[in-house]
């Protein structure tokens, strides 16, 4: 399943596809056109006016994307929630809870305390969200199914006034006061087809429906220009473009950062949607080797000691993952094992997206 997995997110991501991709080709194609049917005809209805967008209590902005996962929401995300909320706003972060197993509307973390811990209940993302809520940039943290309950409940419980929802741009049951749309620089929209056959969850022509886009660069040579040049002209949205930089490595267990020009031969492991990009991050601190599981992978203790076990093998001096990973693998540390995780800042000017799309007076 993994390797087939792989192997569907490599053709959909692929700019020219050939003869070996035939198969996949074949088994992908009708399939995409029905979904192309459905999708289209529920925002044709929405369009006429059929089906209607319903109103949140509080402000809704959405961080969204276009295509499948791996685009770098969830820093995006905490750093919207960080900056409202230092803005004096009340505010909340609303998510599905992708990978979680809880229903309904769930508070994660209100204004004082992470009230659900486990990552497996809420979500590895949500759980990463709440804890990246500080005393200095305190924002409330929720998980609902339905975005119109959750965001309608943190307003009635909270008093929350605005709400950063994370992912939903598909979602049209509820409006969004600004839509940000995601997308990253070295996948942008991969092949071009809509799912199964392609990464594309909306047709490209739904760009109109956001306020703005931002281009993820997590590769300081990916070519951003031409991307946003394109989508400027195609459809006259302002388009920004926000740099990933390793911030710094910090100890899973005692949270203790570590100088980045201490750290050096490292063995790497994650399970999220686009592994490569993490480890492109650690090529300059001697990457030795790398081992990947599926995105939203629960770990075990197992495997954490297989990790330890082959990164002694390998004479690593650090063993690294991801903030994503991290808050799932805590409690699975022995006591005589490091494992940090590198941290990332994404570059944001918040303050220009509100200005530019008309939003400054969410402040």
């Amino acid at each position: 399943m993994k390797n087939f997995k792989e192997k569907v997110t490599n053709f959909h991501y692929k700019k020219n596809l050939n003869f070996s991709d035939i198969p996949l080709f074949t088994a992908f194609l009708i399939p995409s056109v029905f979904y192309s049917i459905v999708i289209n005809f529920k925002n044709f209805l929405y369009k006429a006016g059929v089906l209607k967008e319903k109103k949140a209590k509080p402000k809704v902005v959405c961080i969204g994307n276009l295509t499948t996962g791996g685009v770098g929401k969830t820093p995006v995300v905490i750093e919207f929630c960080k900056y409202f909320s230092g803005c004096g706003k009340k505010t909340a972060s609303l998510s599905r809870g992708y990978g979680g197993k809880l229903k309904g509307i769930n508070v994660i973390k209100d204004f004082e305390n992470i009230l659900i811990k486990d990552p497996v209940l809420s979500g590895d993302e949500v759980q990463l969200i709440a804890k990246s809520s500080t005393a200095e940039n305190n924002f409330a943290c929720l998980t609902s199914s339905d975005r119109l309950k959750g965001a309608n409940y943190a307003a009635d419980t909270l008093d929350t006034e605005i709400i950063v929802m994370d992912d939903g741009f598909s979602n049209r049951k509820i409006k969004k006061d600004l839509t940000v749309l995601l997308f990253d620089v070295e996948k942008f929209i991969g092949n071009g087809f809509l799912l199964p056959l392609g990464p594309l969850r909306e047709p490209l022509n739904q760009i109109k429906r956001a306020d703005c886009i931002i281009l993820i660069n997590k590769n300081s040579t990916a070519p951003c220009g031409n991307i946003q040049k394109f989508l400027e002209e195609k459809f006259k949205k302002p388009v920004f473009i926000s740099n990933f930089k390793a911030d710094c490595f910090y100890d899973i267990k005692t949270g203790k950062t570590v100088d980045i020009k201490d750290i050096s031969d490292i063995f790497a492991f994650c399970a999220i949607g686009s592994p490569s990009q993490f480890y492109n991050y650690l090529k300059p601190f001697n990457l030795l080797d790398t081992k990947n599981f599926d995105d939203h992978y629960s770990y075990t203790k197992a495997d954490i000691k297989d990790i330890a076990d082959n990164a002694q093998k390998t004479g690593a001096k650090y063993i690294i993952t991801t903030e994503k990973d991290a808050v799932k693998i805590k409690d699975f540390i022995p006591e005589n094992t490091q494992i940090f995780a590198m941290k990332l800042k994404p570059e944001i000017d918040i303050k220009a997206i509100l200005e530019n799309t008309g939003n400054i007076a969410f402040l």
